[in-house]
């Protein structure tokens, strides 16, 4: 396997699955999921309704075709999550807590997320996988506002966000890749050579002047469409300059 795309692969499931848990109307207590009648079911069953951590990272590998070995290592970085979570932990116990349990899973998510392995110098292809994994399946995806919260209000932030728009998408996997030192963080040009790939693949799947028009006029199938005509520019090094964003 490439490592550079295992670690591309591990952030994206558990990105994707902190979204898929953040709502706490989509998550249960069991660690894998449940359906609408409360029974036991695989994460990544049609069935499935809430989610529990390994539940999700099952949802959100299915959702990108992860190799068993990528899962495997995403359920590793949760679980040692897990612990420095439990050891700092200074809330309601969640065991006793339904929502202190919510939260803790919440927080273990936003730890491994945190400490995960990340591409020394991350590209286009990167943060398209990531953004991609995030709006694979309808239920989290978005059309007017770069991010939605439960309830279906609109946020400014990906703070709180259970769906997102293409543009979201791309924004919070750019997030995610950034170096925090200021100094070494080189994610502002991948990202906009990321959109110059969505805007080609926009104007070629349905002509849009660029891939936010895509995103607000057509289907969530599209939507999956386009990114992925994006990311197999960027694999085969088609990356379009300034000057060419649009065919």
């Amino acid at each position: 396997m490439n490592p550079r795309t295992d670690i591309v692969q591990v952030a994206a499931l558990l990105v994707a699955a902190r979204t898929v848990v953040a709502d706490p109307a989509r998550w249960c207590a069991y660690p894998h999921a449940l359906d609408t009648n409360g029974h036991r079911c695989e994460g990544r069953a049609n069935s499935a309704v809430s989610w529990g951590a390994l539940g999700a990272l099952d949802r959100a590998a299915a959702d990108a075709d992860a190799s068993h070995d990528t899962f495997l290592e995403a359920h590793r970085q949760v679980n040692h999550a897990s612990v420095r979570v439990a050891e700092g932990w200074t809330g309601t116990a969640w065991v006793l807590d339904y929502n202190a349990a919510h939260s803790m899973t919440v927080a273990i998510f936003d730890e491994a997320i945190r400490t995960m392995p990340r591409p020394e110098a991350p590209g286009a292809v990167d943060i398209l996988a990531i953004a991609r994994t995030l709006i694979a399946r309808p239920e989290r995806w978005a059309q007017g506002a770069i991010a939605l919260d439960r309830m279906g209000r609109a946020l400014t932030t990906f703070d709180g966000g259970c769906r997102f728009c293409a543009a979201g998408a791309l924004g919070l996997a750019t997030n995610v890749m950034r170096e925090d030192d200021p100094a070494c963080d080189r994610t502002g040009p991948v990202f906009e050579q990321a959109e110059r790939l969505l805007d080609c693949a926009a104007f070629k799947l349905g002509e849009f002047e660029s891939y936010i028009g895509l995103n607000e006029h057509d289907t969530h199938a599209n939507v999956v469409a386009m990114f992925d005509h994006a990311l197999g520019m960027a694999r085969a090094g088609a990356a379009p300059g300034p000057e060419a964003t649009r065919p």
